[in-house]
């Protein structure tokens, strides 16, 4: 493969991976973000996280792929080769989920309180 080629295949797995990763957001907007937020961060760790494909080739392929290839068919493979990075890549992510969730916690118990009027309760009984 010469070196447009391999441009050319990496933007569009990079595009897919985007389109992928935005239906996913969008899929579970209305999750609870305890339950949202380390599947988005598990999803993007997985679809972005880049390795090389030999150890002495400078190209690099998505790592899930390259775990993938090593493990189910390489016969002398190292699934860790690849896999370990991901491993760590989807474990950072999984703390900054936790992080962006206990600060959403933190930020939301900060509200004040917004108390209903009686106008407002009357309104209601009406309708």
């Amino acid at each position: 493969m010469n070196e447009e080629h391999y441009h050319l295949v990496w933007m569009i797995y990079l595009g897919a991976a985007a389109v992928s990763f935005i239906a996913g957001w969008w899929l579970t907007r209305r999750w609870y973000t305890w339950i949202s937020y380390p599947l988005r961060a598990v999803a993007f760790a997985v679809l972005f996280t880049p390795w090389g494909v030999m150890q002495t080739d400078p190209h690099k392929a998505p790592a899930w792929a390259i775990t993938a290839f090593d493990g189910l068919i390489v016969t002398d493979g190292e699934p860790l080769r690849a896999g370990a990075p991901l491993l760590a890549a989807i474990i950072i992510a999984l703390i900054v989920a936790t992080l962006l969730w206990g600060s959403r916690l933190y930020v939301l118990s900060r509200r004040p309180v917004v108390e209903q009027t009686d106008a407002t309760e009357g309104q209601h009984e009406h309708e």
